[in-house]
């Protein structure tokens, strides 16, 4: 869901994603309200925060979402 308090309109989102085992995070900037990460490894925990930002910057980042991706290597987010 979009922030419950923006200052200012909401220009886009980050999605950061970073493999458990790992630790490397990468991000992309997301314009709607779901993505499709592809290219991932089939049988893997990553680790998924999100943020939006503005004008102004960026927002606070939402809590630590843990998941393990299946056979395929992809997940659907809706956030």
């Amino acid at each position: 869901d979009p922030p419950a308090y923006a200052n200012g309109p909401v220009q886009g989102y980050r999605l950061f994603w970073t493999e458990t085992m790992t630790g490397r995070e990468q991000h992309v900037e997301v314009d709607g309200l779901s993505y499709r990460l592809e290219g991932l490894k089939k049988f893997t925990e990553y680790t998924l925060r999100f943020l939006a930002f503005n004008r102004y910057g960026p927002g606070v980042s939402s809590q630590d979402v843990t998941v393990t991706t299946l056979s395929d290597g992809e997940w659907d987010l809706g956030f």
